[in-house]
């Protein structure tokens, strides 16, 4: 950042370019990008922007992992448009509410998702001007790169901490679209939380980006690095002998990807500890972080994979550094800035060793739903966001996820925290894994039933782990079933899907 007093991000590369403009800023198929060239191409952008009067105005984008999204992030930083990323697996029908909900003036689109437009009517929008990124000379669309050409003196507009600065899309629970709203202010507060979840970032870093850099989890990686000078290799996608070779080639310092990817790398037989030698950090994000991969990284690497906890309204929140096999669900301590308390369903903080909702405050918290003034209320309480996920606080300040507020389990009139139940049934040493999930009952409204996988030649009984359980928490969080099965199914991301669980109940 250019300073204390510059609370926005337009001067986002300014450590860079003082001490360095020449050196590699973004490294994408082995051509490399100076932090000079992101100014320069930027700069142009930014001027187009604003002579076509988009200051506070949403542009929307669909581009891969590259060079041309990070420049059109900073043209909209600089030039106060706000940056609006839309998802690249899209449907034509999620595009189509994201564009009419955005009122989002123009469209930046790569050549091959134009098919996505082709069905739908445009005139109900707000879009004016589309642009594509690799278009064919057969198309009538004009090219991102026409925006470059024949640039104009950029004069940069007066903004504050409190400018939009970029909104996110995330699916609600009803299915329509929720624009999660930063200003220039609090993705500065993403930035510095964090470059604190990863121990603090330099010049000197080097990080490997395959998350999209349209969600959250790119953005997040990306900027961070840019912001402290480091340089980011890119892919786009994820393609396992590339992702090697860019570990064995770019020796990156530091990775934030998701746990399939880390799965994928040690189970490939094509890694071994040198591979992964120049890292200082491996991070994921989530909830949890399955025991048996952690010691796989751990034994093959000396290092353990680092948890952090937030989501795209507030991120990051809490990292877990260290290797937790004695308890479920770390998501370790809050990082500098983000304030985290347990509360009841009153709003009432709860003491340490109680399950609660976590409610968080900072500056890395959103600013607001994008017009929709009755959820943003809803979510918010005195400055404080509920973020709907529920955990335990223990009595050094560690935090341990215990589920979403939408999966207690509510037999009568008491809360069960699934998450909870879980963590006990795990202190059993015949139990590999168990999951927890709330099934209709007649009486009691919902009871809670489990499903336990055994670690190999290992034997057990419901009544004997019930017992077990008994020992550990009250009597009314005790599963009224517990079904042992050989393999617990799993999401794409490797954690075990409770959704399909259910479809394995005895009728």
């Amino acid at each position: 950042m250019s300073g204390k007093s510059d609370t926005t991000t337009r001067r986002i590369l300014d450590r860079a370019l003082k001490w360095d403009p020449d050196t590699s800023a973004l490294i994408v198929n082995d051509r490399s990008y100076t932090y000079e060239k992101l100014e320069a191409e930027s700069d142009i952008l930014a001027a187009r922007f604003t002579k076509a009067g988009l200051r506070g105005e949403p542009i929307a984008f669909m581009l891969p992992n590259g060079f041309e999204i990070v420049i059109t992030y900073l043209a909209c930083f600089k030039s106060g448009a706000i940056a609006m990323p839309l998802n690249r697996r899209y449907s034509p029908r999620e595009v189509y509410r994201a564009l009419v909900n955005s009122e989002a003036k123009w469209l930046v689109i790569e050549w091959d998702r134009l098919d996505l437009l082709e069905n739908l009517d445009l005139e109900k929008t707000s879009v004016g001007k589309i642009y594509a990124l690799g278009i064919q000379e057969s198309t009538d669309y004009p090219t991102f790169r026409s925006l470059l050409e024949d640039p104009s003196p950029f004069d940069a507009p007066a903004l504050t901490e409190k400018t939009t600065a970029v909104m996110f899309y995330t699916s609600g629970s009803t299915g329509e679209p929720k624009g999660v709203v930063h200003t220039h202010g609090s993705v500065k507060g993403i930035i510095e939380s964090t470059a604190d979840a990863l121990d603090g970032v330099t010049e000197n870093d080097v990080i490997l980006v395959q998350e999209p850099q349209c969600h959250i989890s790119g953005f997040m990686e990306t900027f961070t690095v840019l912001a402290h000078g480091g340089a980011v290799v890119i892919e786009d996608g994820f393609d396992i002998e590339s992702y090697i070779s860019n570990l064995e080639d770019k020796r990156p310092t530091i990775i934030v990807t998701h746990v399939d990817i880390i799965l994928q790398l040690v189970d490939s037989g094509l890694c071994d500890g040198d591979t992964f030698s120049s890292l200082r950090g491996m991070y994921t994000g989530g909830d949890d972080l399955p025991s048996a991969l952690q010691r796989k990284f751990l034994d093959l690497t000396g290092m353990p994979i680092q948890l952090g906890y937030g989501m795209t309204e507030a991120i990051w929140l809490t990292v877990e550094r260290k290797a937790v096999f004695d308890r479920r669900g770390s998501i370790g301590k809050v990082v500098k800035g983000a304030e985290l308390k347990i509360v009841d369903s009153e709003g009432k903080e709860l003491p340490p060793g109680e399950a609660g909702e976590i409610w968080v405050r900072g500056p890395m918290v959103m600013s607001h739903y994008w017009k929709n003034e009755e959820v943003t209320k809803e979510s918010f309480s005195d400055g404080w966001f509920k973020t709907g996920d529920c955990a335990v606080k223990d009595e050094h300040g560690n935090y341990y996820y215990t589920g979403r507020i939408k999966n207690i389990i509510i037999r009568r009139t008491s809360n069960i925290y699934p998450g909870e139940v879980e963590e006990v049934l795990y202190r059993d040493p015949a139990v590999k894994e168990a999951a927890v999930i709330g099934v209709e009952d007649e009486k009691e409204g919902h009871v809670p039933v489990a499903f336990v996988v055994l670690e190999e030649g290992k034997k057990l009984t419901e009544n004997k782990l019930i017992d077990f359980a008994k020992g550990e928490i009250a009597e009314y969080k005790i599963p009224v079933n517990i079904y042992f099965i050989e393999s617990m199914p799993l999401t794409t991301s490797g954690k075990i899907d409770h959704k399909k669980l259910y479809d394995l109940l005895p009728e």
